[in-house]
């Protein structure tokens, strides 16, 4: 995972992590995404 900072590759969390500042908006982004299909599943199970 090395090699990822200098190659532009579709691993947008890889990639974003390394510059640190504008990892916060993706992350966030990807952690909403996460929560809301979590919900979803629990709903349609329950």
């Amino acid at each position: 995972m090395a090699e990822t900072p200098e190659k532009d590759t579709p691993k947008t969390l890889a990639g974003e992590t390394i510059d640190g500042g504008s990892s916060l908006l993706p992350m966030l982004i990807v952690g909403l995404i996460l929560i809301t299909v979590g919900y979803v599943v629990l709903m349609m199970f329950v």
